[in-house]
């Protein structure tokens, strides 16, 4: 008898660590708890390392500036449109499932970091993606001036619609522009698709308001509708309608 209890006494304790260790992790991740090894751009290790000087302690503290209506006259408006041939459905499906290291991976735009609210974990480069959803904040390095600079940018996932075919970015607190990136996927009479990119920014500077955010974002937005482009056209590991 006293066997028996013996043994209940020590599944119940094995029970209730196991149960202790799972709800760790749950627990929001600290920003000092990145694998910084893992991210080899020098400006996005900053821009995570200095979300701890504006209080933000927990990767789930990170908070998405959307464009804010009522201060609309403080943006900017960038638009870009692109004409794929290729079935609506079938370029949403790659547009959601294509990974970020893919996605981002040109002369400009690299991608850095991954971070998932709704899992509460990190993608790093060239791990397994499961597509893009909302709540998802994604690090990424901007190589300006064929590298002589470089800039951090961070995003989140704020809205994906299936039906519509929009996806929405905002960009994160604490950094040097504000506003909403929207794509938005149009079928044509022809049976090809538009996608377009609109964006509403604001950011600290003037001079980079007016001129340099429109100059570098216009090849950011060319850059990623070539890919896309490339991708859903060419058949290269395209994916088909309802995938």
């Amino acid at each position: 008898m006293v066997r028996q209890h013996s043994h209940l006494f020590f599944i119940l304790i094995f029970v209730f660590t196991w149960f202790q260790g799972f709800s760790l992790g749950d627990e929001p991740i600290p920003i000092d708890s990145v694998d910084f090894h893992r991210i080899q751009h020098k400006k996005v290790r900053q821009l995570i390392e200095r979300q701890k000087h504006f209080g933000v302690r927990t990767f789930d503290e990170l908070l998405p500036v959307c464009y804010y209506i009522p201060d609309s006259n403080n943006y900017q408006t960038f638009t870009k449109s692109e004409l794929i041939k290729q079935d609506i459905n079938v370029v949403w499906n790659n547009l959601i499932h294509q990974s970020p290291s893919e996605e981002f991976d040109g002369r400009i735009v690299s991608f850095g970091l991954l971070y998932s609210k709704r899992l509460n974990n990190f993608l790093y480069k060239n791990e397994p993606y499961g597509g893009i959803e909302e709540g998802q904040v994604l690090f990424f390095n901007l190589r300006m001036l064929s590298g002589i600079k470089n800039i951090a940018v961070a995003m989140e996932v704020t809205r994906k619609d299936n039906d519509h075919k929009e996806l929405e970015y905002c960009y994160i607190d604490n950094g040097s522009t504000k506003g909403t990136q929207k794509f938005t996927l149009r079928s044509t009479v022809e049976g090809y698709t538009e996608i377009t990119q609109i964006t509403k920014y604001k950011c600290k500077s003037r001079l980079r308001d007016r001129r340099l955010y429109s100059f570098f974002h216009d090849r950011i937005v060319s850059e990623f509708f070539a890919a896309i482009k490339n991708k859903c056209e060419a058949g290269k590991g395209s994916m088909v309608a309802g995938q």
